[in-house]
């Protein structure tokens, strides 16, 4: 196995911790788990960056840090939805991040989506169909599954807003830009809202300890890295890392399983959106 390979799956593990963490940080509200992700990781990123000489400066900085207002609000969406849906649920939900960019290419920038997009798109659609289909009557997994699917809206827009300053950037100065833009946002939020951010229990700091040094450092530093060098098939195979990760995490870590029309539900989603995404990257 190839060293990039070898990284890639350390990243793979790395991030499909994150659902674990915010589940595990419980009592603490979902929006302090990202905040606390955020505090712990920006100095390293930024102090990192700027030792390089990589943190973005100019249009190109504002561009990033305004994005990170769109991660963030991805980020809180998804940590409230863990709180209310199954794992497996929200981290497949959030990662249909292509379909939504691919839509949003052809609404506004006219790009053509042949066959080989569409086809898998209302695969994926029917399979999202059945996992939110089947937390119906069970009280609020389905506001869980929705907030999922909006968080999936903020990342795709945070991508769309900040793809061509990433293309100019280093991998390091943008995400560490964009983590600072997501930290005085969520900060904000916290303040604004006065959510406490202290006096919560062990298992929280150290769910936050957790989210930001295993996810956000360790798993997101080695994915993107590793997508440097791999091809565009296997990139699209790696937006099934965290949804597949995480559940098994779940299952192993919280005994939560699946049932049989979810499972389904979840196959037709992963393959709808690995064809998406190997569609959009040949157009």
């Amino acid at each position: 196995m190839s060293r990039v390979a070898v990284v890639f799956l350390i990243g793979a593990v790395g991030i499909s911790w994150a659902a674990i963490f915010g589940r595990l940080a419980a009592p603490a509200p979902p929006v302090m788990v990202a905040l606390w992700r955020m505090i712990f990781a920006a100095p390293i990123l930024v102090g990192a960056a700027l030792a390089r000489g990589e943190l973005p400066r100019g249009r190109d900085g504002w561009v990033l840090f305004i994005g990170g207002a769109l991660f963030a609000l991805d980020l809180a969406l998804w940590y409230t939805s863990l709180t209310l849906t199954s794992i497996a649920n929200a981290t497949l939900l959030v990662n249909t991040t292509s379909l939504s960019i691919g839509l949003w290419s052809w609404l506004t920038q006219g790009e053509r989506l042949g066959w080989r997009f569409w086809a898998p798109a209302a695969v994926a659609l029917g399979g999202a169909g059945l996992v939110v289909r089947a937390d119906l009557g069970q009280g609020e997994a389905v506001w869980g599954d929705v907030l999922a699917i909006l968080g999936s809206f903020a990342y795709a827009a945070y991508l769309v807003v900040v793809k061509e300053s990433r293309a100019r950037c280093s991998t390091l100065g943008s995400l560490a830009m964009a983590t600072l833009g997501a930290l005085v946002s969520l900060l904000v939020y916290a303040l604004v809202m006065s959510v406490p951010l202290l006096g919560y229990p062990a298992n929280s700091w150290w769910s936050f300890l957790g989210s930001a040094f295993i996810t956000h450092l360790l798993g997101m530093g080695c994915v993107v890295w590793s997508l440097r060098y791999l091809r565009s098939t296997f990139a699209a195979l790696a937006l099934l890392a965290q949804p597949v990760g995480s559940t098994i995490l779940a299952w192993l870590v919280l005994g939560e399983s699946i049932g049989v029309e979810q499972g389904l539900g979840a196959l037709a989603v992963g393959v709808g959106v690995v064809l998406c995404a190997r569609a959009a990257a040949k157009e």
